[in-house]
């Protein structure tokens, strides 16, 4: 086989591989180590409706084993309630995944934009709701009101 021939092989295959996949999903392992690591840790975030309202608060430690534990601060009209949650986290492509089997039959999906190691942005693909989490460097339970 000549260069050209081998050129146009490896083109073809890599044109054709992609649509050979079972599941039509990328693998956590098509998502770079340092784009992967950059979620682990703990972090902080909040949710403000559209009136400007904070709706949640959350703090989540999130492990490099793909599982995730969090705490929510709920303030609603009938006052304030804590929830925890343990589950599993995951990237795929452009899009990170989490899921608390106990609670959801579905991952939820956001996109995400890395502003920095220390911030990123999530916005759901699902529904109109967006946020930022901020590294902290401790996992500390907010105290129930």
């Amino acid at each position: 086989m000549n260069k050209t021939n081998i050129v146009l092989a490896l083109i073809l295959l890599m044109v054709i591989q992609p649509g050979c996949s079972t599941t039509g999903k990328s693998s956590p392992e098509d998502v770079p180590a340092d784009i992967r690591r950059i979620f682990v840790g703990i972090w902080e975030g909040e949710y403000v409706n559209h009136e400007g309202r904070t709706e949640r608060t959350w703090i989540q430690k999130r492990s490099a084993d793909g599982t995730y534990n969090i705490v929510f601060v709920h303030y609603t009209a009938k006052g304030v309630r804590k929830t925890k949650q343990q589950g599993k986290w995951w990237l795929e492509g452009d899009r990170f995944y989490e899921i608390a089997p106990d609670v959801m039959k579905k991952p939820d999906v956001y996109q995400f934009e890395i502003l920095s190691e220390d911030e990123i942005r999530f916005k759901s693909v699902a529904k109109d709701y967006e946020f930022i989490d901020k590294r902290v460097e401790t996992f500390r339970e907010p105290a129930f009101i």
